[in-house]
């Protein structure tokens, strides 16, 4: 496999050559062409970081052919982007990153990491290792194929009906026939685009050893968050001999498939729900209005109206937001036609609370909920991640073995007994069971064994990567130690902590390739303190406004 794609071909284009960009990396290996880098076009990075990084940030380009053992089928542009060591003189390399998804550009997500990198103290106890290593190491990430950047991959329209309801919900027979029909017509449309084969993750696992070819470096040192641990368990079982340091953070189960993983998510979901929402709003009847017992609470959040189920359910979180929630399904089942201004209109008068804090606390939470009713949920609008990107990896990686029998089963059962879950496991899953191609090749875990250890990082309640699937990863994997931040429910731990034994693991290992004392350990997670209100430079973004920034991608991807 690796003969074949060894005549995998790159070479310049997009971007205008700048004397001296390449002066301070490596040479490339033999019959590699090296990548041609330039200044980030305000198209491509939100100006104030073009701003704010000036020279050290860089982006650039690379073609791949669709099928690198056919030439003849053409060529296509894949992107990267880059913020250069801070110290040259003391560079040592690069590392790559993938932030997830899958569909995540690194384009937004690589500045902004980067500034926080780079802002720390040296002195610092905790935080002087990113530091450390944002002088000595370009970071670097490859734009997944079909994303900004390069050439993009698009699908068709996205169905209405799909935007419009949620399978859990809308039960009915007539209901089931409009979700099938409207599944299949848009995997249909995503089969229609000649590239649609060829965004996945094999394609962007060999685009990054192509650029770490181009870019002369000996191994490729590696941070994976979300899919991104993904990615990067399947580069160190491709390529084990130069795989680096690779650190994989909130894992994902890359001993199983993307079907488990999705349908693995409403329970977690449910979980997280009774976890965060409920069992807080049960233990203060006093403050928040919805009594002690469990089973009247759930019965009151299932019987809500439709429309209030689709546009609230998944945005419960808080012992508030459910307190809102119910009240505001109330109203809704008295009104003729509800609407989002009637709502907002309705709670300013309303006391939630006999108790001053906890009004408040509840009529906030009403006031960013009210709004969402109503509202579709067409992913592919205003999203962090491009959803046909995402659905592409998503079918096309791993086999779906439901069809549409046993996913109809499922949407009852989600409903019933997840019903803080939502549809988009059931929707997936039609869309994938009608994807136009086969699964793609993937390598064996056993690679690992060739592989240097990974670090796996992880939260304890994280919903989005549940710890089950993690630790079937970390013992799937070769020689691998995981870190555990207890009590968690974080989803991207790295940099957005101040959790003394991840931080530390992760900055040290990057560093100096040192591993924790022992395979599987953990301490008590730690918040991360209030971000600094200050700049650094007249040009440079506050700590505050960056963390928003990550905070609001994360959530969104």
């Amino acid at each position: 496999m690796k003969e074949r794609y060894r005549r995998f071909v790159l070479f310049c284009a997009a971007f205008a050559a700048i004397s001296g960009a390449l002066a301070a990396t490596p040479r490339p290996g033999p019959d590699v062409a090296p990548i041609t880098w330039g200044p980030c076009a305000p198209g491509l990075v939100t100006g104030r970081w073009i701003t704010a990084w000036g020279d050290r940030l860089e982006c650039g380009s690379m073609l791949a052919t669709p099928d690198e053992s056919v030439p003849e089928t053409g060529s296509f542009t894949v992107g990267l982007v880059r913020v250069k060591a801070g110290q040259p003189e003391q560079r040592e390399g690069s590392i790559f990153f993938n932030f997830g998804g899958p569909g995540a550009n690194p384009l937004d997500f690589l500045p902004p990491t980067a500034h926080l990198w780079a802002s720390r103290s040296l002195d610092h106890p905790l935080d002087g290792d990113k530091r450390r290593l944002a002088d000595r190491f370009d970071l670097v990430a490859v734009v997944p194929r079909g994303l900004r950047g390069g050439t993009r991959f698009a699908c068709g329209r996205y169905p209405a009906f799909l935007a419009e309801h949620d399978p859990t919900i809308y039960l009915a027979d007539w209901n089931w026939a409009g979700f099938v029909n409207a599944a299949r017509s848009y995997a249909s449309s995503c089969g229609e685009h000649p590239l649609h084969p060829h965004i996945g993750t094999l394609q962007h696992v060999v685009d990054m050893e192509h650029a770490r070819r181009a870019l002369g470096e000996p191994v490729l040192h590696f941070v994976g968050t979300s899919y991104g641990t993904w990615v990067g368990a399947f580069y160190a079982s491709m390529y084990p001999q130069r795989a680096g340091r690779i650190v994989l953070d909130s894992v994902m189960n890359h001993a199983g498939t993307f079907e488990q993983q999705v349908n693995d998510f409403p329970a977690e979901r449910q979980a997280q729900f009774a976890r965060a929402a409920l069992r807080p709003a049960l233990a203060r009847p006093d403050a928040f209005g919805i009594g002690s017992d469990p089973r009247n609470a759930m019965s009151r959040f299932r019987a809500m109206p439709y429309q209030a189920l689709q546009a609230w359910a998944m945005a419960v979180t808080t012992p508030q937001a459910l307190a809102a929630v119910l009240t505001l399904a109330d109203w809704v089942r008295d009104e003729a036609q509800p609407t989002g201004d009637h709502l907002l209109a309705r709670l300013r008068s309303h006391v939630f609370s006999r108790i001053p804090a906890a009004d408040d606390a509840i009529r906030r939470a009403a006031v960013e909920l009210a709004p969402r009713l109503g509202q579709t949920t067409d992913p592919t609008v205003d999203g962090v991640v491009e959803f046909p990107v995402y659905i592409a990896v998503i079918c096309g990686d791993t086999p779906w073995y439901n069809g549409t029998k046993a996913l109809r089963a499922l949407a009852s059962h989600i409903g019933t007994k997840y019903p803080a879950a939502g549809g988009g496991t059931v929707t997936t899953g039609l869309i994938c069971a009608h994807w136009p191609s086969q699964a793609r090749w993937r390598p064996s875990l056993a690679g690992l064994a060739k592989a240097p250890p990974l670090l796996m990082i992880h939260s304890e309640f994280d919903p989005a990567t549940p710890l089950t699937g993690a630790m079937k990863a970390f013992n799937a994997s070769y020689d691998a130690y995981l870190v555990l931040a207890r009590g968690s429910g974080m989803h991207g731990l790295f940099g957005h902590s101040a959790t003394p034994c991840v931080e530390h693991a992760v900055g040290h290992f990057l560093l100096t390739g040192e591993r924790p004392a022992a395979h599987l350990s953990g301490c008590e997670f730690v918040a991360a303190p209030p971000p600094r209100q200050r700049r650094d430079t007249d040009r440079s973004p506050t700590e505050s406004e960056v963390r928003a920034e990550l905070d609001f991608l994360v959530r969104h991807s």
